[in-house]
Order: C-alpha cells, then structure tokens, then sequence
C-alpha cells in the first residue's frame, strides 16, 4: 500500500486558508510540529478529496481512496479530542497532559506512515532500477555437449544387489552407549546376601568390621551397596555396631533372630534397585 500512498500524496492537493500544496507536504508540516492542527479544516480536505476521488477508477484505484481514509481518520481522532469540551471538574494540568499525549500520538502516527511511504518509494526505485534485467536460463552449446562422452553403463541390477548385500552384511556393529542410562550396575539385594552371610558365619557373638567386608570389592558403587545394605540391617535391627570414634574401625555383629531370606525380605522390603540407581 506505501506505493499508492506515494502517488496519492504527490497527486492530491488541498486548498485551505491557512496552506495550499501537496497533501504530503501538509502531514509533513504537522508531524514537524511546523502547523497546529487545530489550523486546518478537516471537512475541506475531504471535500477537495471526494472531488480528486471522483477522477479516479474506484476498482483499480480503491487502494489509494482507503490509504486516505486510514490517514484522514487518524487525524480526525486527534483533532476531534483537542476540540471537545473537558469536564469543569478536571484540573487544567491534567487537560495540558491528556493533550499533549493526544497530540504526541498524532505525530507517532504521522512518522509511522512517512516511514512506510519512504519504504514504498525505495521500492519503487529499486524495480524501476532492475526492471530491465531477466534470469538468463542455463544452457550448453552444441559443440561442447558433443565432446562429453557417453555413459558406459556396465553395471547389472543384480551387480547392484550384491554390492549392497555386501555392504550391509560387512558394516560395523553399531555402539550404543549406555553411559546416560541411570539402571543399577550392582544388585543391591545380592550384596545385601553377601554381607548377611559375613555376618552370620562369624557368629553372634563375634564382631566383623566394614573393612572385612568391603576387603574383596574393587568398585566402589559395590562399597556403598554394602554399606547401604548395613544400614537397611540396622533400621530392622538386625545388626548391632559399635564405633570408637570419627574415621575409626565400625565394628558390626550380627543380632537378629530371622533366618536369612525372612531378614533380607524384611530389611529390603520396600526397598528397589531403582531406588539405589
């Protein structure tokens, strides 16, 4: 639409008392803040509009008849705000206010459309500058596509077929990583089993430290298994330990009553190897 606005603007001229020109210049004017709107009559633009509007074809040229209307309703909101009385009871600074912000977004608007119409008119330039150019369309001259020689297709479909059979029967075995999966790389009821054993083969009265039983373990997720283990043992109160201070040897001694399977169940019971992943 910037282009009709242009065209409209360079072929519409107004003639009012107090300016006569161009429509572009006299918006031109108000959004220099050069004439006070209050110094124009809206209803004379339109009337010289209506008869301009008349000359034109209301199909081809309906985008330029609704860019005025777009541009002439925004200067009537303004104006009509500026002219209609206030409320006595409103204080004259708050009415300073309300219309200067009316007016700044009068001039808003203004700079808005100027924007838009400058950017139409770049465009125009730059077709008119490039309207003489056309893609040129690929092309090979006779003489040169005679000296390309000619595919030998030696290749059978079943040649095809056995390379590609080759190539997928040879291709390396795929590696998928399972680093970023979080599953339990130790079974946590099954050291749980070691540990019970330990303890129990020592007898009740014997005492079996945590060095003991981590003495055979070389990864260190098994130590905390075990060690997770005793503490599940010690919530049932099926072990006893004892601790003769920080970082010193713990002693632990086997103490309940259950057999084996029954003192693991009762330990592990609501316990998963999810939870310990």
């Amino acid at each position: 639409m910037a282009l009709e606005e242009t065209e409209i603007s360079e072929r519409f001229v107004v003639s009012l008392d107090s300016y006569q020109g161009p429509f572009d210049a006299l918006l031109s004017m108000l959004a220099q803040r050069k004439m006070e709107l209050s110094q124009i009559s809206l209803a004379l633009i339109t009337e010289d509009f209506l008869r301009y509007v008349s000359t034109l074809d209301m199909i081809e040229d309906a985008d330029q008849i609704s860019s005025f209307i777009d541009v002439a309703s925004i200067l009537v909101e303004a104006k009509s705000a500026s002219l209609l009385p206030h409320e006595e009871a409103q204080e004259p600074l708050e009415q300073s206010l309300e219309a200067l912000r009316e007016r700044d977004l009068l001039f808003a608007r203004l700079l808005q459309y100027r924007a838009f119409k400058e950017a139409g008119e770049d465009f125009r330039q730059r077709l008119a500058a490039n309207s003489g150019s056309f893609p040129h369309p690929g092309y090979m001259d006779g003489a040169i596509a005679a000296m390309l020689p000619e595919l030998a297709w030696s290749v059978r479909p079943e040649d095809l077929a056995r390379i590609a059979a080759s190539a997928i029967a040879n291709a390396p075995l795929s590696q998928v990583r399972v680093d970023q999966l979080h599953v339990p790389m130790v079974s946590l009821r099954q050291e749980a089993t070691v540990v019970r054993e330990r303890l129990q083969a020592a007898g009740p009265q014997a005492d079996v430290t945590f060095a003991s039983l981590i003495e055979d373990v070389q990864e260190r997720l098994v130590v905390v298994a075990r060690f997770f283990s005793l503490l599940a043992f010690f919530k049932q109160g099926l072990i006893q330990f004892k601790q003769a201070g920080p970082f010193e040897s713990l002693h632990i001694r086997w103490a309940g009553q259950e057999d084996g399977q029954e003192a693991e169940d009762a330990a592990f019971g609501g316990i998963s190897q999810e939870d310990f992943a």
